[in-house]
């Protein structure tokens, strides 16, 4: 069947259907230009209008709302169903038709823009394309509702894998243990933040989970804008080694035990299929790579150092071009099933405060990337400020937001600038006798003498 076909037997089943939550249903979901024929384009923008006015639809009031040279072919048409049964079918086969007509016009936009391509526009030319592909890609990953019963056979099989210790492939665990066993692991579909001041392991934590999903899951990107794809090798071999990033430097100074720790951490590291990209780059050409490596064998995650180095867009303000980056970024994780691990820089504002601990608002342009993400973790270490802490070796992984979960406190320790596990309920009985100890000092300070 052609577009012509699948118009006309979806304006005939809404004539029969009449003012139904079906044909109200089609019309908040597919405009007016989905018609290729301007005939059944009419008839539809009748209906649309008579839905609207809340007046019946029928033969003779689509006949009457329709231009004269159309009038004639109503009643042709409202013949083609003696059935509204498969109205929705009709709908999204309109639909699919409208999205490859679309796409014809921008592939053909793609190679008008690409037969001026040339040595001074090839990178701008390029995004423009990559842009245009990856619209076309997700405008026409057309999908349904499914009924929850349906999918209840499927879902079983997933609690029978856990229940046999098994990893559903549905969540990705990040490596922090405690972190793992309260939220299961990150969703594939997550927009993850990671954001910090300098100085407190963003990196680090992004690369320790990153190494974690890649690890288990194969092929990982990651993208750095900050640091040098050797800069990054090296920070992953001193992540999988527990070697400070120093001792790698000199490695003259290194001892036996420390090579071979070094000797392991690289025949590891060889046999895993993590790969890395530095320079300066769009939101859509780290898309655009990233969906090139998942067609290509698939993809376990994207990770992004950072995302105020990311190229904005034109945009009249920028918390509108953090907007589009963020929104791009999600679309990618939901459309292709690959979690993305975006850093990001927290304002200043925060150094003034007694409590230096982040909190949303620190976010820079924090609206948009407050409601894109799925999942926002602040690690902070309180030694960066006070030389003298109590807590020196220990950083807490502050998850702020968690869209599936309840937002929570997880304690690792530090050493070596890695990340590494220690006891809980150790670490949190050291925070609250140090809250209980400063309460005891503040009442004390604020006691009137008699």
């Amino acid at each position: 069947m052609e577009s012509l076909e699948f118009e006309e037997l979806l304006v005939a089943a809404m004539i029969v259907k009449g003012d139904h939550i079906d044909t109200r249903d089609i019309v908040g979901k597919l405009p007016v230009e989905a018609f290729a024929n301007h005939h059944l384009r009419a008839m539809y923008r009748a209906i649309v209008r008579l839905l609207d006015q809340v007046e019946p639809i029928d033969i003779f009031t689509v006949k009457h709302g329709v231009p004269a040279e159309t009038a004639d072919l109503v009643l042709e048409v409202a013949r083609r169903s003696s059935s509204a049964s498969n109205i929705k079918v009709w709908a999204k086969k309109v639909r699919q038709c409208w999205m490859v007509r679309q796409a014809k016009e921008k592939l053909n936009s793609a190679l008008e823009s690409l037969s001026g391509i040339n040595t001074h526009n090839i990178n701008d030319v390029l995004t423009e394309v990559s842009r245009e592909l990856s619209t076309i890609q997700f405008e026409t990953n057309d999908r349904l509702p499914r009924r929850i019963g349906a999918m209840m056979t499927d879902y079983m099989d997933v609690l029978e894998q856990r229940t046999k210790g098994e990893e559903s492939g549905l969540y990705l665990k990040t490596g922090i243990l405690p972190m793992d066993e309260k939220y299961g692991g990150f969703d594939r579909t997550d927009l993850i933040i990671l954001a910090g001041r300098p100085g407190m392991g963003k990196t680090e934590l992004a690369i320790m989970i990153a190494n974690s999903i890649g690890r288990s899951k194969g092929r990982g990107l990651f993208v750095s804008m900050e640091m040098s794809e050797m800069q990054i090798v090296e920070r992953h071999v001193a992540d999988r080694s527990g070697l400070a990033v120093g001792a790698l430097r000199n490695p003259n100074d290194m001892i036996d035990e420390q090579f071979t720790r070094l000797t392991v951490a690289s025949s590891q590291l060889q046999d895993e299929d993590n790969y890395v990209l530095d320079g300066a780059f769009s939101v859509d050409e780290i898309i655009a790579h990233a969906e090139r490596m998942n067609q290509d064998n698939g993809l376990s995650f994207l990770a992004i150092d950072y995302l105020q180095l990311i190229k904005k867009p034109k945009a009249e303000r920028n918390d509108l071009a953090i907007a589009y980056i963020t929104g791009r970024l999600k679309q990618f994780a939901l459309r292709n099933k690959v979690p993305v691990i975006l850093l990001s820089q927290l304002n200043r504002g925060l150094e003034s405060r007694i409590d230096k601990r982040p909190n949303l608002g620190d976010l820079r342009e924090s609206g948009s990337i407050e409601q894109d993400a799925d999942v926002v973790i602040f690690p902070y270490r309180d030694e960066v400020y006070d030389e003298h802490s109590k807590f020196k070796g220990i950083a807490e992984i502050i998850v702020e937001k968690y869209r599936s979960g309840q937002p929570g406190t997880f304690y690792m320790g530090w050493r070596n600038g890695h990340f590494l596990p220690i006891d809980q309920q150790e670490a949190a009985a050291r925070y609250a006798q140090n809250e209980d100890e400063a309460k005891t000092k503040s009442n004390w300070r604020g006691q009137k003498a008699s």
